[in-house]
């Protein structure tokens, strides 16, 4: 009977070896999900796009005739060696070089999307140009118009508690004053419709 515990006793110490070597080979084949670096990239990514669109461009940058903010001037440029210009001595300068980069630009809600910038398709570009370890994205909405405002030519308010034509004062009533009545519709588009699209910043390394 002693015999038989002590066997059981063995029995059941090496099973329990077993689960303790078998737990250690299983937990290690895991693959590492780099946590840290893809909080690190999100949160590069989403400061590198509110830099951006807040960020006056001005004339230290290649903003062409484009007014506002630098994203607004990435979004609107027509020329494309203009805005490649732009994303380096903006964006480009905030990411580090060891990791690259994906604009990308989507004017339909997200459904397609259009690369305004890859560092891998640039070779001159000292950012990373290929997908190692991680790759995580944030986005913003950029708003504007798809044309200038077009100021009237004259104001469309006449009252008729004005003072008359050429008595050589305005009243105090600040809408007074020497105008001509105007047909705002006939101004042209006083205000254009708006244009939103969506800015996806992908960084990786």
């Amino acid at each position: 009977m002693r015999g038989f515990v002590f066997s059981l006793d063995a029995f059941v110490a090496f099973m329990l070896a077993l689960v303790a070597v078998y737990s250690l080979i299983f937990f290690s084949s895991i693959p590492s999900s780099y946590y840290y670096l893809l909080t690190q990239g999100h949160f590069l990514a989403r400061d590198v796009l509110f830099a951006t669109s807040t960020t006056e461009c001005n004339e230290s940058y290649s903003c062409g005739a484009i007014s506002g903010s630098i994203l607004d001037a990435i979004v609107s440029l027509e020329s494309s060696s203009l805005r490649e210009a732009l994303i380096r001595e903006s964006v480009g300068e905030i990411v580090p070089n060891q990791f690259g980069y994906i604009l990308e630009i989507s004017s339909d809600q997200g459904k397609t999307w259009r690369a305004v910038y890859d560092t891998s398709a640039y070779p001159d570009d000292q950012h990373a140009k290929s997908v190692n370890k991680m790759k995580v994205s944030s986005q913003v909405v950029n708003f504007g118009y798809t044309g200038t405002y077009q100021k009237a030519g004259g104001s469309p308010f006449k009252y008729i508690t004005c003072p008359p034509v050429g008595s050589g004062s305005d009243g105090l009533v600040i809408t007074c004053g020497n105008y001509s009545l105007i047909d705002p519709d006939a101004a042209g588009e006083i205000v254009p419709l708006p244009r939103t699209s969506l800015v996806r910043l992908t960084i990786f390394i």
